[in-house]
């Protein structure tokens, strides 16, 4: 099952490339690799996170309303991005699934959100197709109303906007952090995304990882 994953996730990657003309969206104020302090523009913008959380009413993938509230009893961890994203949200979504694996039974105390910043093209169907690609416990969020993502961006200090081609597509570009909260939805701080020159060290990333998978155990555990 973990190969079939691999292959699929590689198919979106290429997809999401051809569907965006080969065009890299850019992460808001390109996002460091780790550390926010190496970045004034994201660190700016990440001071925001303090006050990240509130109510929403969105749509999951199989057609449900849901809420803040059916979220709380779990700590969470919420990524904003879209389907036909071309490299920042696969690779997050990849490294979400190594983060449940990592995790063993730790996992089932853990809800990962992926909230589309792309209601427009990403229906109930379409985001449970690509989520379900990378992992099934990852819960995908989206709406009917883009004003309905547009709020609870806005509440969660989240930054994200249309970039039109010059043959009438769009990419987003969009906060590649991911936010988390715990079970009763308050703010327990983020993981930064950890940029590909990053990743090219295999060892500084293999690190990296760990810390992670220790700070959502931490989480969980609380």
């Amino acid at each position: 099952m973990k190969s079939v994953r691999m292959v699929l996730w590689g198919l979106v990657l290429v997809l999401g490339a051809v569907v965006s003309g080969v065009y890299v969206g850019k992460t808001f104020f390109g996002e460091p690799s780790v550390d926010a302090a190496s970045s004034v523009g994201a660190a700016f913008h990440r001071a925001r996170y303090e006050n990240a959380g509130g109510p929403f009413t969105l749509t999951n993938y199989d057609g449900e309303t849901v809420t803040e509230a059916d979220l709380e009893g779990k700590p969470r961890a919420m990524f904003f991005g879209f389907t036909h994203c071309p490299d920042v949200c696969p690779t997050s979504m990849l490294d979400a699934h190594q983060w449940l694996e990592a995790l063993g039974e730790d996992a089932d105390k853990l809800n990962i959100v992926f909230v589309s910043v792309d209601p427009e093209r990403d229906t109930p169907a379409l985001l449970k197709q690509y989520l379900n690609a990378f992992d099934e416990r990852i819960i995908g969020l989206t709406a009917d109303d883009p004003d309905a993502v547009r709020a609870m961006a806005d509440e969660y200090g989240i930054y994200y906007e249309k970039v039109p081609f010059a043959n009438g597509g769009y990419t987003m570009n969009h906060t590649a952090d991911t936010l988390l909260f715990d079970e009763n939805g308050a703010y327990a701080g983020y993981i930064p995304y950890m940029q590909p020159s990053a990743r090219q060290d295999e060892s500084f990333a293999a690190d990296t990882q760990q810390k992670v998978v220790a700070q959502l155990r931490d989480l969980v555990n609380e």
